[in-house]
């Protein structure tokens, strides 16, 4: 089995989206998830959605640094009256990569009538474009196993879930036994982002994968024993922070590109070393 692990270009917010491939190459990633989300991190920006030229140009950039995309970060509210149009940009955008997933929140849950009724549209789409829609645990409308009620009225094998363990403990509070209520969705999930957290001073920050409070050994025991592989991506804003809110901001300035990269290296190969264990590479 090929390794399925994806570097998300979040890690190099405050770069340029080339630098960012560049940089992800070169550390060895095969795989990128590229990143529209929407107030935090948007190397894809909504002028690029339908500018020809610049599809282009990804495309170019992506095969000089011999990278491939699985999925799309295109993060949104989903449950906006004017969400589909957009979301159909994004997952055109998507579906110009060659990815096969597409990434999103889903929107608060008093507007939840409204993201059924975007949903159905979305669902029609992602069929036509044979696109995964992986709606994030984020504390909104998905947010941990008591959310499965969601996707079963949604009842398509083109809307799933995008499983991120430290959004589920931040949305909880850390009220959550993370490996039992991953397991319980398995069924449901078709994506995974991975980073980790820490408590320092009051304030909430993700650091280097492994060095922080999720115990990532304990979630490749449970994927180990299931038979298909799941694609991740490494996920590391390493420029958010959060306070008592939990409420993630950009409070801080870029990091030098030299002590990004060793997070992001050395967060690969500890995700790889787990993989490996799991039956992630071949």
């Amino acid at each position: 089995m090929n390794e399925i692990i994806s570097i998300s270009t979040i890690a190099y917010d405050g770069y340029d989206l080339e630098t960012a491939l560049k940089q992800i190459s070169q550390l060895g990633g095969r795989y990128v998830e590229l990143d529209a989300i929407e107030g935090l991190s948007e190397h894809i920006e909504l002028q690029h959605l339908e500018d020809c030229a610049f599809e282009k140009r990804i495309g170019t950039m992506m095969r000089r640094f011999n990278l491939s995309s699985i999925a799309f970060s295109a993060h949104m509210d989903l449950s906006k009256e004017e969400a589909v149009p957009l979301f159909e940009k994004k997952m055109r955008f998507a579906k110009s990569l060659d990815a096969r997933i597409i990434n999103t929140f889903s929107g608060p849950l008093e507007r939840i009538d409204t993201f059924y009724k975007n949903i159905k549209s979305i669902d029609k789409l992602a069929k036509s474009m044979g696109l995964m829609v992986a709606l994030e645990t984020h504390g909104d409308i998905i947010s941990d196993r008591s959310s499965l009620r969601v996707i079963e009225k949604i009842n398509s094998e083109n809307v799933r879930i995008n499983y991120d363990f430290v959004n589920s403990f931040h949305s909880t509070r850390g009220k959550i036994d993370l490996e039992k209520d991953f397991e319980s969705m398995l069924k449901y999930i078709v994506h995974l982002h991975l980073k980790d957290t820490v408590l320092e001073k009051d304030t909430w920050h993700f650091p280097q994968i492994g060095k922080g409070i999720i115990d990532y050994r304990e979630i490749f025991k449970i994927l180990k024993k299931i038979p298909r592989k799941v694609p991740m991506s490494i996920e590391l804003p390493l420029r958010l922070e959060m306070k008592e809110d939990r409420v993630p901001k950009k409070t801080k300035p870029p990091l030098d590109i030299g002590q990004i990269n060793k997070i992001v290296s050395d967060s690969l190969s500890y995700v790889r070393r787990l993989g490996n264990l799991a039956g992630y590479q071949s």
